[in-house]
């Protein structure tokens, strides 16, 4: 397989978990060539009680996201630096390191079992890989 993905991991095994809402720019039908992913589609206007990323995953992100961001301008002044400019990179590295870092594996398993998706004790043993951005 071309894809970093595919040199990553073996497909073959890998299966994924596509969930959609019922928003009209998602496909109706999936690549037949993707023989290991299995999409699911949440019934209309449930999106806001079912999906777990809205359920506190995005929240938990941002709160840490920001910790960082007051955490620079903080240092800063207390070491008598003017306030930093935090340009695109810099913020980029700041989203990385809160999503890797910050947001753990158990919050993203408790909001899907919250959700009604798996049981707590069902889902212990998924993984997430770190993110990385290109």
């Amino acid at each position: 397989m071309d894809s970093k993905v595919g040199k990553t991991y073996d497909c073959s095994v890998l299966k994924i978990a596509l969930v959609f809402d019922n928003c009209p720019a998602h496909p109706k039908e999936i690549n037949q060539k993707l023989k290991n992913v299995t999409v699911f589609y949440l019934p209309p206007n449930t999106t806001s009680k079912l999906q777990p990323m809205d359920k506190g995953v995005i929240k938990k992100f941002k709160i840490h996201y920001r910790k960082r961001i007051v955490r620079k301008v903080i240092t800063a002044l207390e070491n008598n630096q003017s306030k930093p400019n935090i340009n695109l990179l810099e913020s980029i590295s700041e989203i990385s390191k809160a999503w890797n870092y910050d947001v753990t594996d158990r919050t993203i398993r408790n909001r899907f079992a919250k959700a009604g998706f798996f049981s707590a004790m069902r889902i212990w043993k998924v993984r997430r890989t770190k993110t990385t951005f290109l």
